[in-house]
């Protein structure tokens, strides 16, 4: 693909740097291709002084931005879909749209299960989009994580963009890059995979986006948290 002239430009998308990298996201004419077949478009970033790249993939979803993300805001669900999450519960608020997220994690052998912490900010996007930004709170198995999701309406459905960060303490972790894409691979079939099933869930679907509004709004709704809204 790095060999193919970008002909098609659809979405500039800057993010604060010290959340994610300032890049520009370009699809070409075959990226777009692949994408309405409904496949997944990778890119790969290297990052000076880690073993593991910074990972971008984009995909469409059979629903609209703001169903897309307001089932993806459902954080205690988490562990529902994402492969290998044992457990994701909210434990503290920064703001309505900053939550912190504690996070427990199966890994493979040699490698330990890795439990943290990231802080998710939701916000509005441009176009009707949608967008939450994580970043680095505590891990036991990494020194450093960042990523972000985008929902942007595209062609009545939702462009789903999804990039990800991660810098490993381990000293092992340089042989398991393959494994950790493919790691990150089935995490994003599984979240389009989700929110696809749920799409025609009335009930399900009002909760979802009820959630969202109200935190757009200035709620908490995560009401239960012990020490919240310190």
């Amino acid at each position: 693909m790095k060999n193919i002239i970008r002909l098609f430009l659809i979405c500039i998308l800057f993010i604060p740097s010290y959340l994610i990298s300032e890049d520009k996201f370009e699809l070409n004419e075959l990226d777009r291709e692949s994408i309405k077949r409904g496949e997944l478009v990778t890119r790969t970033k290297k990052i000076e002084g880690t073993p593991w790249p910074e990972i971008t993939v984009f995909a469409t979803i059979n629903t609209t931005a703001i169903k897309s993300c307001a089932v993806f805001y459902a954080y205690h669900e988490h562990k529902e879909f994402l492969p290998d999450l044992l457990s994701s519960v909210p434990v503290r608020y920064i703001s309505p749209t900053d939550l912190h997220i504690k996070f427990e994690m199966k890994v493979q052998w040699p490698l330990r299960n890795s439990r943290y912490i990231t802080g998710n900010k939701f916000s509005i996007y441009r176009d009707g989009g949608y967008r939450i930004n994580w970043y680095h709170v505590i891990s036991t198995s990494s020194k450093n994580t960042r990523g972000t999701v985008i929902f942007l309406p595209y062609e009545k459905r939702t462009l789903f963009i999804y990039r990800t960060f991660i810098h490993p303490k381990s000293k092992l972790a340089g042989l398991f890059k393959k494994r950790m894409l493919n790691e990150v691979l089935k995490s994003v079939k599984a979240i389009i995979s989700r929110i696809e099933s749920v799409n025609n869930n009335k009930e399900k679907m009002t909760g979802y986006i009820t959630a969202v509004k109200k935190s757009l709004n200035g709620e908490y709704v995560y009401k239960d948290i012990a020490g919240a809204i310190d």
